[in-house]
């Protein structure tokens, strides 16, 4: 009987910890910010210039394995979405929107399906914790991701 005590207790653990993490961080992500998930982001106003390239393409590979994207959607090829994402201390995704830049074209059921998967995808459980430098963590960050097939 006291196995089976450690395994619901051990499941009611994971389950508050799962819980835990749907709390955003009270952050503010930056807005207008610009790179994609295989590279990063470039621009001086967020936490992703502090990146150095291979560990952009490490987050993007990271990240890709639980990107999907509906490869018979009209003009596909063609989209790119730029999300603002904000990290807790441990590296661990808790936010991620839009930018502002693109909010604009959620009118566009296409387009908006596209950005829904790229923030799945960042919040998904398997790809939240993002492999960051060492020295990125301990606080929150402030990161741009742009996803394009």
């Amino acid at each position: 009987m006291a196995a089976n005590s450690n395994a619901l207790d051990a499941t009611l653990l994971r389950l508050r910890q799962l819980e835990a993490q749907k709390v955003p961080p009270h952050a503010h992500p930056n807005p207008k910010a610009g790179g994609q998930p295989d590279s990063g982001g470039n621009p001086a106003s967020d936490d992703t210039s502090a990146l150095s390239a291979a560990a952009r393409g490490e987050i993007g590979a990271h990240v890709r394995e639980c990107w999907t994207k509906d490869a018979g959607a009209e003009g596909i090829d063609k989209m790119s979405v730029v999300l603002n994402v904000v990290t807790d201390a441990t590296g661990t995704t808790r936010l991620a929107n839009v930018a502002d830049e693109d909010k604009s074209k959620l009118s566009d059921p296409v387009f908006q399906a596209f950005a829904e998967r790229a923030v799945r995808a960042v919040m998904d459980v398997r790809c939240a914790t993002l492999p960051l430098p060492h020295q990125m963590l301990g606080h929150t960050n402030n990161l741009t991701f742009r996803f394009r097939p």
